[in-house]
């Protein structure tokens, strides 16, 4: 047979065939792995929607009881028992077309698009420019454009990054991707960008970090502004969600500005997180010096993985907030006040008690005891209450420590047993320490 009509027609007609045989069988065969199988009809369910929130009831139809697109859902999706695949059972398109039937998909896949949000443009688009043509008029799409760039490239198709970029961005066609795929690492326009997960890379301009991954650009400069999420300061935020390096963007001046605040931030706090490793004492740590350990002589990572710093909501500068276990942090979690968080040097203006300035280092090492407790505070709230960690995390569970009646919070044993080891007002009262610096020469005759 095969040699009579030729082997291309031959396939046709057995294709055909065999879907003829399965209709009848009431069973279908997966377009990708060919398993075949029953297929079971469901039931039309008119409030299914789809990935915009839409019921398919009335997508895309004008009248409020057509509901084609639903019932052809219930009985033409099908999900495949061996591999998976998500199809129609009537055109084998994969994944399935939601919200059309197999006739209107088609004619929307012919349709001039929005190439922002894939609707189709039935009368004039946004722009006369060519590069522009396939733009609609809403506003999201429209604001897209105005800060897409505006170039045409080599491949004749319009390129997906940026307004005012000095390189463009690499093609996200298929096309293009398939035949240069080290140019975007394999991303094509219609992968999801990996900071946001909820829309393809071709539906914003996007950028590309030296990384080598490409995401929205709007995505990576909110990242940024939002910082760290929790109160102590970390920076996984400014790496790249895909490879975990840097993020590094020279080529967008506004990701650059950002990107220099933050390292203005992280070189400060490198720079206090080497003296205060000192002074805690912890530059003795057996794992710095075990030349099996992955923290051997790496004082630098060793101190930024032990010690926590917070952003003073004062002078806006990082403070020290005391020791972490990486293995057990789980302060992003925890609901705080920037307000509550303040340093040693903004505290001590409005705190009377104890000593409040160091003739020798100034404010900037200055410490406070918990108001409830005999601990170094790490938390100053309503600007006027020193809580350490564990008070702190006791507050904000509902075990309201300031409630305590003073004579009812812990005594203190007196200066030679009491952690602090200094004299100080009983517990219920706010009191500086000093300078930390000194205190820790002081009793240690420790010097760096």
């Amino acid at each position: 047979m095969s040699l009579l009509v030729g082997k291309e027609v031959f396939v046709k007609l057995q294709d055909k065939y065999m879907a003829k045989l399965l209709e009848a069988m009431g069973a279908i065969r997966c377009p990708k792995c060919k398993q075949v199988w029953e297929h079971n009809q469901g039931n039309p369910n008119y409030n299914v929607t789809d990935e915009k929130g839409q019921k398919l009831s009335k997508y895309r139809f004008p009248c409020e009881d057509d509901r084609t697109a639903a019932e052809h859902f219930a009985k033409h999706r099908a999900r495949c028992p061996g591999c998976g695949a998500n199809f129609c059972s009537s055109c084998n398109t994969e994944p399935y077309h939601v919200g059309f039937t197999c006739e209107e998909f088609k004619n929307y896949q012919a349709a001039r698009k929005c190439r922002y949000c894939k609707e189709k443009i039935e009368n004039e688009g946004a722009s006369n420019l060519p590069v522009f043509r396939d733009v609609c008029k809403k506003d999201e799409c429209v604001e897209n454009m105005k800060k897409a760039c505006d170039k045409i490239l080599p491949c004749g198709r319009p390129c997906y990054g940026f307004r005012g970029e000095r390189k463009c961005l690499p093609c996200l066609n298929e096309d293009c991707v398939k035949k240069n795929p080290e140019l975007t690492l394999e991303a094509k326009d219609d992968d999801y960008c990996p900071i946001c997960y909820t829309s393809g890379l071709g539906d914003a301009p996007s950028i590309q970090p030296e990384c080598g991954h490409i995401c929205h650009v709007d995505c990576l400069l909110s990242r940024l502004r939002k910082r760290w999420p929790g109160p102590r300061i970390t920076f996984a935020f400014c790496e790249c969600p895909a490879c975990r390096k840097w993020v590094a963007a020279p080529q967008n001046p506004e990701v650059a500005v950002e990107l220099a605040s933050i390292s203005a931030i992280f070189e400060d706090i490198r720079k206090k997180a080497v003296d205060r490793l000192k002074y805690e004492g912890l530059d003795k740590d057996k794992r710095l010096h075990d030349p099996n350990d992955r923290f051997y002589n790496k004082f630098e990572e060793y101190a930024l993985t032990r010690l926590s710093y917070y952003m003073c909501f004062k002078c806006k500068k990082p403070y020290f907030g005391g020791l972490k276990s990486c293995e057990n942090v789980n302060e992003g979690q925890r609901e705080y006040k920037e307000s509550d968080l303040v340093c040693g040097a903004c505290a001590s203006d409005n705190i009377k008690g104890g000593i409040s300035n160091c003739p020798q280092h100034g404010k900037d090492f200055i410490e406070f005891k918990c108001q409830f407790c005999c601990s170094v505070a790490q938390w100053f709230c309503w600007g006027t209450t020193h809580f350490c960690e564990p008070c702190h995390a006791k507050q904000c569970k509902g075990e309201y420590v300031n409630k305590i009646p003073k004579d009812k919070l812990p005594k203190c044993s007196g200066p030679d047993k009491c952690p602090l080891k200094t004299s100080h007002p009983p517990n219920g009262n706010e009191y500086s320490l000093g300078c930390s610096i000194c205190r820790n020469l002081k009793a240690n005759v420790k010097a760096f």
